[in-house]
């Protein structure tokens, strides 16, 4: 005959082990779907059959750790829920890592009554848990509400701390596949946007317009360029259009509003023949749509196709470099105003008109040339671009171009830029 001891153990290990089945049972459930909000439903659904519980909630921990998340199902919509950690009975259970179990929810002052009150439900019990990670982190709150039969118990206690893990692990796992995902969607819309910006600003251009050689390059330094370079179409005098900008920041949203101020200038300029007007319209244009904090360099010019006359402004853009054949002497042309996008009704001055005799060179660029850093962080500044532009004077635009890209490599020795790297030089035949 068996003594109450064997009983009692054998009876034990039953328990352990039709936990283990349910615990082994449950991870299988767990693990069948990557789908986050389905996965909350699949713990809840786990963790309330577990403990025999007639409804409750599965709490997530925010990036942050400073509040606790859910979604619920009410009718054909779905609700979220955000509580802070330390408010209530599962942001104290958020905050302190310890379960807390009550017997009667009215008589405990954590308790908020306001739902049940919403709903007309009527909680007798709670058995709030930590969902705790392999490390034995806090990453979430099971809140399970009255019991079918009896009160919550120590072995209720027991299944949840050993779920827990099994539900951390299941959330971290979708989790990553949820930002798998949103970077596989994130570097589509980045190709795209790079497709459609490449098609309105090659990285690379090298053209002749009458007695004018031009060539730009763009450069980016993430994903899409917030830098603007442009030959503008429409002018029927016999002029062509050169202008070189820089929006405030970089990436996707300096990029959209680069392609915006692209397409006011083009219509502006085919009906205006004063930079300094176009540059009005311009800025009017785009202070509507710069945030806070964001604006846009400008230099426009002007210029003769064939004698090399010269119409130009500057919008608070790095002075453009005229470099003179006849002496090598270089002018520096930054006379203007303020940068666009900030201030409605915006005045800007012209600067002092100029010929491109044969030989000259216009050179533009952006502060992402002279702004750029050596290894021990000394800037390249405009001193060494002026050099490089006298050294070359003789080549071609692509060239010349080139040459500079070089030295802003070398000077950097190699580095990933830290802004986008702009240039544009016209060269009088």
């Amino acid at each position: 005959m068996s003594t109450p001891n064997e009983t009692n153990r054998v009876l034990a290990l039953e328990r352990e082990l039709e936990l283990q089945r349910r615990l082994a049972k449950a991870s299988i459930a767990l693990h069948s779907t990557l789908d986050l909000d389905e996965l909350l439903g699949l713990i809840l659904d786990t963790a309330a059959g577990g403990v025999q519980a007639d409804r409750g909630t599965v709490f997530l921990l925010s990036d942050d750790r400073k509040e606790l998340w859910s979604r619920v199902l009410q009718g054909e919509q779905t609700l979220e829920i955000r509580l802070p950690v330390g408010q209530g009975i599962a942001g104290s259970v958020a905050g302190s890592g310890e379960t807390i179990r009550i017997e009667d929810a009215y008589a405990d002052a954590r308790f908020d009554r306001t739902w049940d009150l919403k709903s007309g439900y009527r909680t007798r019990q709670v058995l709030c848990a930590p969902i705790r990670n392999r490390d034995g982190e806090t990453v979430g709150v099971f809140q399970l509400l009255n019991k079918r039969s009896g009160d919550f118990e120590d072995e209720d206690e027991h299944f949840l701390d050993a779920l827990s893990v099994h539900a951390a692990l299941a959330v971290e796992n979708a989790r990553l596949h949820r930002a798998a995902l949103e970077q596989e969607r994130q570097e589509r819309e980045i190709l795209l946007a790079q497709g459609v910006q490449r098609g309105l600003q090659p990285e690379r251009f090298d053209t002749r317009r009458g007695t004018l050689a031009v060539a730009g390059i763009n450069e980016l330094c993430e994903d899409a360029s917030g830098d603007y370079y442009d030959l503008l179409p429409g002018l029927g005098d016999g002029r062509l259009g050169l202008v070189l900008g820089d929006v405030s920041g970089h990436g996707l949203q300096a990029a959209l509003l680069m392609a915006a101020a692209r397409a006011y200038l083009r219509a502006f300029t085919s009906t205006i023949t004063d930079p300094t007007e176009a540059l009005s319209r311009l800025n009017d244009a785009l202070v509507p749509d710069m945030g806070a904090g964001r604006f846009m360099t400008l230099f426009l010019a002007l210029a003769d196709t064939e004698t090399g006359d010269v119409q130009w402004c500057n919008a608070g853009h790095n002075p453009a470099l005229h470099y003179r054949a006849s002496d090598g002497s270089i002018a520096e042309l930054g006379k203007g105003g303020f940068p666009a996008g900030i201030m409605e009704g915006a005045a800007y001055e012209p600067g002092a008109p100029f010929t491109l005799e044969p030989g000259d060179i216009l050179l533009l660029y952006t502060d992402g040339v002279t702004e750029s850093r050596s290894p021990d962080g000394e800037l390249f500044e405009l001193e060494p671009l002026k050099q490089v532009l006298a050294a070359s004077a003789g080549e071609d635009p692509a060239a010349l171009l080139g040459n500079v890209h070089a030295a802003v490599t070398k000077w950097t020795q190699g580095a990933r830029l830290e802004d986008d790297l702009t240039l544009m030089a016209v060269r009088r035949a």
